[in-house]
């Protein structure tokens, strides 16, 4: 059986990347650290389609995207009309 090389990764998988490339961040590596991160950053790593929900359980995280859209949010380059703007998004 031959397995294809994906561009997604669960979601703690792609966390744990993340952390390992930014200890600058002082983010922790683990499930709970991921979900903990998540609380306030879903909204902004959906909306850049970083994450998604598979089989309404668990996050998937796109390799490429996620790390960046972490970083953004983690140095505050997400600005407060982009948080508007995602605000006025789930309203419609």
């Amino acid at each position: 059986m031959q397995q294809t090389k994906t561009e997604w990764l669960t979601g703690p998988q792609a966390w744990a990347e993340f952390v390992a490339t930014h200890p600058e961040l002082g983010y922790k590596p683990g499930r709970m650290n991921f979900h903990n991160f998540l609380r306030n950053a879903k909204p902004h790593l959906v909306a850049a389609d970083a994450i998604r929900l598979a089989k309404r359980k668990f996050w998937i995280a796109h390799q490429s995207r996620f790390p960046e859209t972490a970083f953004e949010i983690s140095t505050c380059a997400v600005t407060q009309t982009s948080t508007a703007a995602l605000e006025g998004a789930k309203n419609d």
